[in-house]
């Protein structure tokens, strides 16, 4: 699992100026637990580049005309494919796997255009490529 280190931390102020939102807004948005800035021993908010982006990412949906509800949902969808990062080293070694078997087998065919989005789907396409060699014996 990839640890992301935040190398560099922002106050409220510069976020609202790096934003365009309020520091009433920004703070609206932590209550609502949209994110979670770190804090200082004197509980002073402290904003990461990921908190800054994610903030600009709100106020895009908002401003797109998203409810509170689909930004959530939409920041939880988000959060999930940054906690997928294992699952593309999965695919990407799936993909390769698989170029080589039609290497191997003398095809040549254009990589895939849509890709695996999980393990599961990886597995099915693996069986599926061993029952056609199989057919081919």
């Amino acid at each position: 699992m990839k640890v992301h280190r935040e190398s560099q931390f922002h106050t409220i102020g510069e976020v609202k100026v790096t934003t365009g939102l309020t520091e009433r807004r920004i703070r609206y948005y932590e209550k609502l637990q949209l994110l979670t800035p770190q804090r200082t021993a004197g509980n002073q908010r402290l904003y990461s580049d990921r908190d800054v982006e994610r903030l600009k990412t709100i106020k895009q949906l908002l401003d797109s005309g998203k409810s509170l509800k689909r930004v959530r949902e939409r920041l939880s969808e988000l959060d999930a494919l940054a906690r997928r990062d294992d699952g593309y080293e999965l695919e990407r070694d799936a993909e390769s796997y698989f170029e080589g078997k039609r290497i191997a087998r003398g095809e040549v065919r254009k990589s895939f255009p849509f890709p695996m989005k999980d393990r599961q789907a990886v597995l099915r396409r693996i069986l599926r490529e061993h029952a056609y060699e199989e057919e081919d014996d």
